[in-house]
């Protein structure tokens, strides 16, 4: 199963948020082209970009406009306030393999004519209730009411996240992996990840293709040019 780097953007800035709140952000003293250049150097082949600015409801991220065609070879799946079938539309024109966005739960019928196998359902858990809007707000359906439009339009990739463990080095929320896969997903897992050890228990979850982590990375508790970390970079992509 690949690890897969994440790396949040706000202000273009690297940064980190604690269970989503944006006061929480804490900067890191690498710019965004340094730190994706080094996971790639270190063997990344698919990297997981956040603009918080959009997901925040401000204007994107001019930067991210070119990221995805600077490094050839590299898979980059793209998420944070893609809220509309035209950002959608307009983030998939600027090369990403992939999209991750709340979309597909509040509006999947904006999404009917678009490539599924090109969208990634942000199915993120808080309280146990799908979470929305940068995770200000949870959705008053349950999780199975909004899955079945989804995998009705052909979305099989979900990134499912446990709202109280992002950023918290709390290891995965598991029953959310197992939760969201039971229901025909695909699943990358975010949130939590603390170590190789985790990534193993994300994969004995049946579903699970991949994890995602960023602060482990960042804080130095994985590191990227550690043999074990970059095989796990590199590894097969499973079903994705």
């Amino acid at each position: 199963m690949r690890l897969i780097p994440s790396m949040d953007l706000l202000g273009g800035q690297v940064v980190r948020l604690l269970k989503g709140e944006r006061k929480s952000a804490a900067a890191y003293p690498v710019t965004p082209e340094a730190w994706v250049g080094r996971l790639v150097g270190a063997g990344a082949r698919r990297i997981h970009l956040v603009d918080l600015d959009a997901a925040f409801g401000e204007a994107p991220q001019e930067l991210l406009r070119t990221f995805a065609h600077q490094w050839p070879g590299v898979r980059f799946q793209l998420g944070g306030g893609l809220r509309t079938r035209e950002a959608v539309a307009r983030a998939q024109g600027f090369g990403y393999d992939a999209v991750v966005g709340t979309l597909a739960l509040e509006h999947p019928e904006a999404l009917a004519g678009l490539d599924p196998a090109r969208i990634i359902a942000a199915l993120d858990l808080k309280d146990g209730q799908p979470a929305v809007r940068g995770w200000t707000a949870t959705s008053a359906r349950s999780l199975a009411e909004v899955a079945a439009p989804l995998l009705a339009l052909g979305i099989r990739r979900a990134l499912v996240t446990d709202v109280a463990r992002d950023g918290a080095m709390l290891g995965p929320g598991l029953e959310a992996l197992a939760q969201v896969a039971a229901l025909g997903f695909q699943v990358q897992a975010s949130g939590g990840l603390r170590d190789l050890a985790d990534l193993a228990l994300c994969a004995a979850v049946p579903g699970t293709v991949a994890a995602i982590s960023g602060k482990a990375l960042l804080d130095g508790v994985l590191t990227p040019e550690d043999p074990a970390v970059r095989a796990a970079m590199a590894a097969p992509e499973g079903a994705l």
